[in-house]
């Protein structure tokens, strides 16, 4: 295999704009054509009840979601050993976690198959929304090893010196899903069990063109030997993943605090509006992660070469892109917001639109800070500097966000649950700002120029 450095190369802005162009497109308009996706066929052919399901089987999707980036965060290990010129055994290292994931996918599922029962009730599932989160999860329990396996491949293609194969993947993915939803949903109206079909389908699709992709001889990071020793490698990546693991798994738990609350201050209706506002907000805030993964394994990269000038022009480059994209965002967010929303609004849900308006008028206030603070969490993460990373990924998605799902309904009423996203991203913005002066000498971005931790 050829070694080549794309994620080693020193960027220009407008050159590092187009390499992040390709995943910033995936995170967005994929999330964007999920979201249609789920409009269209959820909310509409089987209804709001339905939708309401897909809401409280979210913790389950960020549970996969968490322990993909825990044991993912090999490929910010593998990315900073290819700056160490150690790419056989990065290679190594990525051929070994594909396999362990796929392992540790067939046991999850069959917990979550065994006890599904139990696991619904958990979540909160009310007697009009079980059936529909039931038939969903007997299916989806079933693929979850392929989820695991594909949500990995997804991480590596940038390491790998390809970020357009994740939009790619995605984009074939997406268009099945749209295709098969339609087939299973509204022309054979098999509900819910339909849409889990569809998933499952589009899933091994995606592991195909995997397959296919990194067994080829034109990408920088392949399949080899897996001579890694299995211990060793799930901790030190787990150090790397540790930051979004957290994350995924406190947006799931915070999703069923927010469910209990909804259903507790308000009704199913409610939830419904709730989890539209939110799939479309996080349709817009996904390519803050889009930007930030395709920057994290340069960083790595650079970490590992001990370059502190390459750093450093990193550093003000991300800045500058993450301002960019949050005024774009927020314009784009005010123009095809409400528009996206009404493909949820069926003829059944209309007494939700006031709701959803309330909602998706407060959200793009969010967008001024969040970028921000997810980027110094997936930065210090990118550095190696977990314990930065985790603090202020616990304190966010843990701490302030739960805090003021339940605090705000109780002195506001429901319609205080509207505001907690916002609140919870400018209080977390002046901890970040905190987090990033106190390490200002570690990386050699403060006045002094001193760079501890490279040195």
């Amino acid at each position: 295999m050829e070694e080549t450095k794309t994620i080693g190369k020193d960027y220009t802005l407008m050159e590092l704009a187009r390499f992040c162009l390709p995943t910033i497109v995936n995170e967005t308009f994929i999330s964007l054509l999920y979201t249609i996706d789920d409009g269209l066929f959820i909310s509409r052919y089987i209804g709001p009840n339905a939708l309401a399901a897909f809401s409280i089987l979210l913790p389950v999707f960020m549970l996969h979601g968490a322990i993909s980036s825990l044991f993912g965060g090999v490929s910010m290990l593998a990315s900073y050993k290819m700056g160490e010129k150690k790419i056989r055994e990065a290679e190594s290292d990525f051929t070994c976690i594909v396999l362990f994931m796929l392992v540790l996918g067939v046991f999850v599922g069959a917990v979550e198959r065994i006890f599904i029962r139990q696991l619904l009730k958990i979540l909160g599932c009310t007697e009009l929304i079980y059936p529909h989160a039931e038939a969903f999860l007997k299916v989806g329990a079933l693929y979850t090893p392929l989820t695991l396996v594909s949500n990995t491949f997804m991480r590596f293609y940038v390491p790998a010196g390809k970020p357009k194969m994740q939009l790619f993947s995605s984009v074939v993915n997406v268009s099945l899903n749209v295709f098969l939803d339609w087939y299973f949903v509204a022309y054979l109206k098999v509900g819910m069990v339909g849409t889990a079909y569809a998933n499952m389908i589009a899933v091994i699709v995606m592991i195909i063109i995997a397959l296919i992709f990194f067994s080829g001889r034109h990408c920088e990071l392949g399949f080899a030997r897996p001579q890694s020793r299995l211990v060793p490698l799930i901790k030190e990546s787990s150090k790397y993943g540790i930051s979004s693991f957290l994350s995924n798994l406190s947006v799931g738990l915070g999703t069923i605090v927010s469910n209990y609350a909804v259903l507790h201050w308000g009704s199913e209706q409610y939830l419904a509006a709730y989890s539209i506002v939110n799939n479309i907000q996080f349709v817009f805030i996904g390519s803050f992660f889009g930007l930030l993964g395709t920057t994290g394994p340069l960083i790595s990269y650079a970490f590992g070469e001990k370059n502190r000038e390459k750093l450093n022009r990193l550093f003000r480059q991300v800045v500058i892109l993450l301002a960019m994209l949050s005024g774009a965002i927020i314009i784009l967010f005010v123009v095809f917001g409400p528009m996206i929303a009404e493909l949820y609004i069926s003829e059944s849900a209309r007494d939700s639109k006031d709701l959803i308006n309330l909602g998706m008028r407060i959200a793009p206030y969010s967008f001024v800070f969040f970028g921000y603070n997810v980027a110094a969490r997936m930065t210090f993460s990118a550095l190696g500097n977990h314990r930065a990373s985790a603090i202020l990924t616990f304190l966010s998605e843990v701490f302030f966000s739960n805090l003021f799902v339940v605090m705000l309904p109780m002195l506001f009423t429901i319609k205080g649950i509207w505001f907690s996203f916002l609140i919870t991203n400018i209080v977390m913005f002046a901890a970040t700002l905190y987090f990033v002066y106190r390490n200002r000498d570690n990386y050699g971005y403060g006045k002094s120029g001193k760079a501890l931790m490279i040195k």
